[in-house]
């Protein structure tokens, strides 16, 4: 299988079972990038994929939930606001890892599809996302 099949494959697996998940927390945008406003903030969410490898980062950060001004000036509406604007970033899956944290699926499986064994990966590690959420509200620098 090409990297290219791999990658449509797994993003309809993300698509079947991560993005679905995502609409049940309350979370708005288009896939690869979601926000959820909670409380005064938003909590935003990307999923980023390599250029060279079959594999994934999904990144979370906070702002505020009425938009953001950009360290060049440059005012974003809270739909326009992006995880890569945010200084404080978590990839999730790192904590747990201890280390920067890629979903990665080059390799296939013997049983099952390695495709939605990636994405139910990113569910189960969800808790870390959350807590991260909680614990690191947007600061302005």
């Amino acid at each position: 299988m090409t990297h290219k099949e791999k990658r449509q494959k797994m993003d309809e697996a993300i698509k079947e079972i991560v993005i679905p998940f995502l609409r049940a927390k309350d979370f708005k945008g288009s896939y690869p990038n979601f926000r959820r406003e909670n409380g005064d903030q938003l909590n935003l969410l990307v999923f980023q994929f390599s250029m060279y490898a079959p594999r994934f980062v999904v990144e979370i950060s906070n702002c505020p939930a009425n938009g953001y001004t950009t360290s060049w000036g440059t005012s974003l509406k809270p739909s326009e606001c992006r995880v890569h604007y945010m200084a404080e970033r978590l990839r999730i899956g790192s904590i747990k890892a201890k280390t920067d944290y890629w979903y990665k699926f080059e390799q296939m499986l013997i049983f099952g599809s390695v495709f939605k064994k990636r994405a139910t990966e990113l569910l189960d590690n969800w808790n870390e996302a959350e807590e991260w959420w909680k614990q690191n509200p947007f600061r302005a620098n």
